[in-house]
């Protein structure tokens, strides 16, 4: 069992972990995956805490299951960027058990092989409130299966679960496709899903390479600003610097 501090925590996920926040305190997290790794996670987020996690997956092969529960009051703003080289399936689970949790997840995902991934809110107590922006590009070789799901149950009365999915197909990529689900238990809530799937704009390609760049360029500089949209609901300044920090280096090594 893993503690955190106030403030800015690092750490590396090596093997089954299980994190908790203090009471009425901010921390920062930085969570590292590297090489390959088939293991769990399980967050505690403690009531009236708030809790910035960014986890940075540089995986060669990836199995997580991760748990995150939210007491009264506490809030979690996550951020995934997902840059495996390998094939990588991962299970989010969010309970917001307590009256007043708020889960924030923006993920931004650079995918280039074989990616499943499931992220899921459990609204179980009134006023809680979801929010999910997935921001994922494949590029060549690479496929995913992305389930979305945000289940407010019948004692959660005044939440709100709201999800927001967007992918790029580059070229020689696979095949990309997202599940967006609503379970609604009660009927004074608010709820909303919005996806979609697409290729890269031939005019904005077009237009950058009359300007005078290369098309590689052109190509990786889209990716960068369609990965880094990921970035405009974060609040925190730290937190937004270093995912625009990494969408850059992965998008000049990948594409």
């Amino acid at each position: 069992m893993v503690t955190l501090q106030e403030g800015k925590n690092e750490l590396v996920l090596s093997q089954d972990l299980q994190i908790t926040t203090q009471k009425g305190l901010q921390s920062f997290l930085v969570l590292r995956i590297n090489d390959a790794l088939s293991t769990t996670l399980q967050v505690h987020v403690a009531k009236d805490s708030q809790l910035t996690l960014f986890c940075l997956n540089q995986s060669t092969e990836l199995t997580l299951d991760e748990v995150y529960t939210l007491d009264h009051d506490a809030k979690l703003e996550l951020a995934y960027g997902d840059f495996s080289v390998g094939k990588a399936t991962r299970n989010v689970t969010v309970n917001l058990i307590g009256t007043g949790a708020e889960i924030t997840l923006n993920s931004a995902a650079l995918i280039s092989q074989e990616s499943n991934i499931s992220y899921r809110f459990n609204h179980k107590n009134r006023h809680t409130a979801g929010q999910m922006n997935n921001f994922a590009v494949l590029s060549e070789g690479g496929s995913m299966m992305l389930k979305a799901i945000g289940h407010i149950e019948s004692n959660a009365a005044t939440s709100e679960t709201h999800q927001t999915t967007r992918v790029l197909n580059l070229k020689g990529s696979k095949k990309a496709t997202v599940f967006p689900y609503l379970i609604i238990d009660n009927n004074d809530v608010q709820a909303s899903h919005a996806e979609s799937t697409g290729q890269m704009d031939d005019d904005h390609l077009y237009y950058l390479q009359s300007r005078g760049l290369s098309a590689d360029q052109a190509v990786r500089l889209l990716v960068k600003g369609y990965l880094s949209s990921v970035t405009e609901s974060i609040q925190d300044e730290a937190l937004k610097a270093l995912i625009l920090e990494e969408i850059d280096r992965k998008v000049d090594a990948v594409c």
